[in-house]
Order: C-alpha cells, then structure tokens, then sequence
C-alpha cells in the first residue's frame, strides 16, 4: 500500500476535523456513492464525451445551467484553473489588454501570459488592522475603462479568499456600457445560488463566472463550473479553449460527483440542509462576535459591496496568524484551511451541522479565555502593513519571462527588473509579477515575510536570498 494512500486514511479516520475546502468535509457516509473504480470509465457507449456532447452530460450540464440561471454550464475536470484560462482566451485577443484585479489567483496571470496579454491592474483598498484586500467598486472600473478604452475584458475575484464581495452588478452595467464583458473568478462562491444571503455572479449580470464546486459544497476536489451569460462572448471560442485546457480524458469520477452535488444541493434534503446550516452559522457568529478577545470578520469591516457568512476569518489577541494557526491544530484538532501573517481563514459549508459549531463555539471560548492576559487590543496589535506592494510594471509578464535572467542578492535588486513571480500560497495573489520593478517596499514585503517564518514561493531560490532579474537593454527599458 502506498503511504500517500495510508497517510490519507490514517487523516480521515483522525479526530481533526477539517474547517478547510473541500466541502463535502469528508463525510463519505452522506455525499459518497459508492467504489470509485466500479464508475471509472473512459467515453464509452452510452456515457457521451464531455468535450462534445449529446447525450448524458450535455442533459446534465443544461440542468445545472437552468438551476444555476445561466445561458450554458461547463463541467470543469481541471478545477477552476482551466475555466479561468479559457475565460481569457474567449474574451482577449492575443496581445490584447485585460483590466484585472492586483488580488486575483495566479492562474489569471498564467492566462495573462499565455496569451501574452497587457494587464491593467485595478489594485483594491486594504482593509485596515487585517491586511487583506477589500472589494472593486464599479467607479475604479469606470475610471480605468475611460483611461483605457482599448480593454477586451474586465475580470475580478469575487468573493475573495477571504469572503468580501465587490460589487458585481455595478461592475457589470457599468462594463457593458462600454461594450466590455465582464468576467468573475468565483471560485469560492458556488454555494451563493443556494442559499438568500449574497447574490451569485450569474444573477448579478457577469458574462462568464467560474465557480469550484469542491470548494463550498459537497463535491470532491478538482470539481468546478463554468457558467456563461452573454452576448458578449463567442460560444464557439470559449469551447475550443475549453477543449484546449482541459483533460482529453475527463474523469467520470469527478463528472458524476458534480452533478451529484448540484442535484443533492437542490433537492429537498439539499435545501433543508443548507437552512439548518445557515442559521447554526449565524448563531454561531452571533456569539463569537460578542467574544472580547477574539476578532471575527465582519462585513461591515471588510469594506467591500457583501460579505459571505462562511468564511470564519479570526484573529486573537497577542497571537499571529501562524500561532493560532498551529494552535487550532495541535491543541485543539481543528485544522484550519490558511493563515497569513495577521488572520487565520476556517472555511464551513452545508456539510457542518450544530455539532460543529457548538464544539467551535466552546474552542473559541478557550481561546478567549487564554487571550485576556495579553496586552493590547485587536485592532492596535497589527500595523497596517501592505502585502501587496502597488505594481510598478515595466514588461508584459510574457515578454519577461522569456528574457535572460540573472540571480541577485535581494537586498540588491531595488531598481531592477524581476524576472520571476513572488507570492504566498495560499491564497496566490501575486507580491511580484515578473517584468516588474522591485522596489524597496517589495524587498520589505519579502524579508518581512521569511523573517516571520512564511514560504515565499516562486523565486527559484529564494532560501538562498535571491531572486532572478532582467539583464535590461537601452531598446527595452529606455
């Protein structure tokens, strides 16, 4: 037996429970149907082919479609990774201009290169005392499409990571007066057609949304749709690149998981379930938000249109992210699904019953309670540090990437060009996009981060305290 196989069962049968995606939180007795190896097939009779399809997919992907309230549903096999990069294949012409969100995932600057795209970053305000990006408002849109007017497409993530909600049907009008579509990373908002809180991207007018079922709802990992809604884009374009991204031998594994779970979510089982959840979960924010300790993020503070309830982002007094992080796990066997430098993000969903969060409520409380000893408050604990320097673009980031690089100490390379990408992952937001200027804020961002113990990936030797930049040339640079 493998001992990645045994790894993951000794997990499974363990006491930690997992605030952390996938959604279905591993509760096999109620979301599994059965030996995966007895439904593993390839396209034989009967079964359809998901890259043309006519029969049983097609029938299942217009019934998400309809459920969902869009034009057309793509299954996605390759999570939302490759509806991303078919979404900006569809939507921006080959060297063509994209207005995109600072804060988006990497997979967007992946597209950006691979079609060697001009970015125009719409860069988010931070909210205070948690170092984190709040929403886009439809006015920064607005303002870069009038600076812009050449723009193909506009594409922001929403709800973040972290559950802040940008304004999406501002956004839109506001794009489509301009003649622009408007694509939405919402990976982390598919559970948002299924319950009355916050207004799924479809509803608010996006033409191309990308959500990861596996995320927020009962689906295995890898699983994610695509929904369309437009006039705005080429069907014919965006299934090609479909074709292009994804796998040429899609696991009916994961088709049947995401049908299964849209079909469960809406059923009448599915409903009941995601009512309970809604209300242990606003109880349970009720009363941790009156915890004196410990702070809970709320909408009011995270500053963008809406905020998604499901995202439990904490911090407590006198501890860093990290520190609660390990503390949740190792006293408490609670594994969370990521920390910064400020924050720990639980995530729940509809698989988490009053169980959980009375058992949550109780950790919290134990916490608090430890916490009253510290000094300080909350919001005097963090500066209002910035973890996403704003941008200073010099090169497309396809044309850096194919320059010839050198490696230099980092505290030399204020001034120089980087010729490679620098984030944190989780989340994956980019501190620095190949082809931009390091500057001596970006250099503070970096060290201020290995300093505090975090992995900085992407340079290729960043342990050693270097980073690959540009050799410029007179013609490049002027």
């Amino acid at each position: 037996m493998s001992k990645l196989y045994e790894r993951l069962t000794a997990y499974g049968n363990s006491n930690v429970y997992p605030l952390h995606m996938p959604g279905h939180k591993r509760k096999g007795e109620k979301f599994s149907f059965g030996n995966p190896f007895a439904i593993d097939i390839t396209e034989i009779d009967g079964f359809d082919n998901l890259h043309h399809p006519t029969g049983i997919l097609k029938e299942a992907m217009e019934a998400a479609a309809a459920i969902y309230g869009a034009e057309k549903s793509y299954f996605l096999v390759n999570g939302s990774s490759c509806g991303i990069l078919a979404a900006i294949s569809a939507c921006v012409s080959f060297g063509g201009k994209l207005l995109v969100a600072r804060n988006c995932h990497k997979s967007v600057y992946h597209g950006i290169i691979l079609r060697r795209i001009t970015p125009v970053y719409l860069c988010p305000d931070m909210v205070s005392g948690w170092g984190m990006s709040s929403g886009i408002s439809p006015e920064m849109v607005e303002a870069a499409l009038l600076k812009n007017p050449d723009v193909e497409a506009v594409l922001i993530t929403s709800p973040t990571y972290e559950g802040v909600i940008s304004d999406v049907k501002g956004i839109c009008e506001i794009s489509h007066k301009y003649g622009v579509p408007v694509i939405v990373d919402a990976a982390h908002g598919a559970h948002f057609s299924f319950w009355d809180i916050c207004e799924s991207a479809v509803f608010c007018g996006a033409d191309l949304v990308v959500e990861s079922l596996h995320k927020t709802l009962p689906s295995l990992t890898q699983t994610a749709v695509l929904h369309k809604n437009s006039i705005w884009v080429d069907e014919m374009r965006l299934e090609w690149y479909l074709q292009v991204y994804q796998t040429s031998s899609p696991s009916y594994v994961l088709m049947a998981s995401m049908d299964s779970c849209i079909d469960y979510a809406v059923s009448k089982q599915g409903k009941e379930d995601m009512g309970s959840y809604v209300r242990e979960l606003q109880n349970f924010r009720k009363e941790a938000g009156a915890l004196s300790h410990i702070g809970l993020l709320s909408g009011s503070e995270a500053g963008g249109f809406s905020y998604d309830i499901s995202k439990l982002v904490i911090q407590a007094v006198g501890w860093g992210g990290k520190e609660l992080y390990e503390k949740l796990r190792q006293d408490y066997q609670i594994q969370p699904e990521m920390y910064t430098e400020n924050y720990v993000v639980l995530m729940t969903s509809m698989a988490d019953n009053s169980v959980v969060f009375h058992h949550l409520f109780d950790v919290f409380v134990d916490i608090n309670n430890k916490c009253s000893g510290n000094c300080g408050k909350l919001k005097e604990k963090n500066d209002d540090f910035q973890p996403f320097p704003e941008p200073q673009v010099v090169l497309i980031p396809a044309s850096a990437i194919e320059k010839k690089k050198t490696p230099f100490p980092l505290e030399q390379c204020e001034g120089r060009i980087s010729g490679e990408f620098a984030y944190l992952y989780p989340p994956g937001i980019p501190i620095l996009v190949s082809g931009e200027r390091v500057t001596v804020q970006v250099i503070e961002t970096l060290k201020r981060y290995e300093k505090k113990g975090f992995e900085v990936l992407g340079p290729k030797n960043f342990k050693a305290g270097e980073l690959l930049t540009i050799e410029e040339e007179v013609e490049d640079f002027g």
